[in-house]
């Protein structure tokens, strides 16, 4: 058996720890939109996450300008933006939206599904190999997550009247912006001080979603961050969720495959599953426990190796 390299296990770590705080995060956030949007929820996540990354980008910012070099200072940070705005704009837009119209067990599951569609974006963007038995198990593991997303049509007596097969299709529309976003960031981003990337992140979203919440609904309602059940899970989300969670993962995939990589999101479930139960009374039922199987069941084809 081969040794695993130091940079490799430290890519396990940051992994591991991303692991923990994003299989968390939609158990924290969903109380906290039955109070305020999912726009001006991030609007104060940003906000949160934004205020702390400062001194962060000012001592990183030497770093930054020494391996761009001075010229190419603004084209970097054009191609960071513009990432961005796919990762933390776009695509957190349709997470969040969805998580607010479906129950956060089901939106975790179907996010679970995030390294289906990155691997297909590693093939594509990165020209990284895919092995037939690979695909073999990556289209498995696709027919669950349909299956997954669809539960709401097998609905019988309302027994799931609390999930939105819109909803559903939202948290679809967000992994496939991944599809874009996780394989270019470890283009773009290689050899770059992650925190600094991570910190013009959050001015990007706080800009972005500003701007969708103006257009939403008008001014925000600043007195609704007061409020210990919006306050905490926007601190959750902009420290934990956002400075540590991300830079964590950006960081972790930097040393290793794409593929690799985001199979730590299949152990999100280990975190969400008995947590949901726990603080949200969401407990998983035979559709999602069945199209689980499938997908975990295509994962393994697909990751096996002799």
């Amino acid at each position: 058996m081969a040794k695993i390299s130091a940079q490799r296990w430290r890519s396990y770590f940051l992994l591991a720890i991303n692991t923990l705080l994003w299989g968390a995060a939609f158990i924290v956030v969903k109380p906290a939109l039955e109070i305020t949007t999912p726009n001006r929820f991030l609007i104060y996540r940003y906000l949160i996450a934004s205020i702390a990354a400062i001194p962060i980008l000012i001592y990183l910012w030497p770093k930054f300008k020494e391996k761009v070099g001075k010229k190419n200072i603004l084209k970097k940070l054009a191609q960071i933006t513009g990432l961005e705005i796919v990762g933390s704009g776009l695509a957190l837009a349709a997470l969040y939206s969805g998580l607010k119209l479906t129950s956060a067990l089901e939106a975790n599951l179907i996010a679970t599904t995030v390294p289906i569609f990155v691997t297909l974006g590693g093939f594509f963007l990165l020209k990284e190999k895919i092995e037939k038995y690979e695909l073999k198990g990556l289209s498995i593991a696709f027919v669950g997550t349909i299956f997954l997303t669809l539960i709401p049509f097998f609905s019988l007596n309302g027994q799931f009247n609390h999930f939105s097969i819109w909803g559903n299709l939202l948290i679809i529309l967000h992994n496939l912006a991944n599809v874009f976003y996780f394989p270019l960031a470890k283009k773009v981003y290689q050899g770059l001080p992650k925190f600094f990337v991570s910190g013009i992140s959050f001015f990007v979203a706080l800009i972005f979603f500003m701007i969708l919440g103006w257009w939403e609904s008008g001014p925000i309602y600043w007195p609704e961050l007061l409020n210990i059940k919006v306050f905490w899970p926007a601190f959750y989300m902009g420290v934990f969720g956002s400075i540590i969670g991300l830079t964590a993962y950006i960081k972790g995939q930097e040393n290793i495959e794409t593929s690799e990589a985001s199979l730590f999101w299949y152990l999100q479930p280990l975190v969400y599953v008995p947590l949901g139960y726990l603080v949200l009374g969401e407990h998983i039922n035979v559709f999602q426990l069945i199209s689980l199987i499938v997908i975990f069941f295509g994962v393994y084809l697909a990751e096996r190796r002799k």
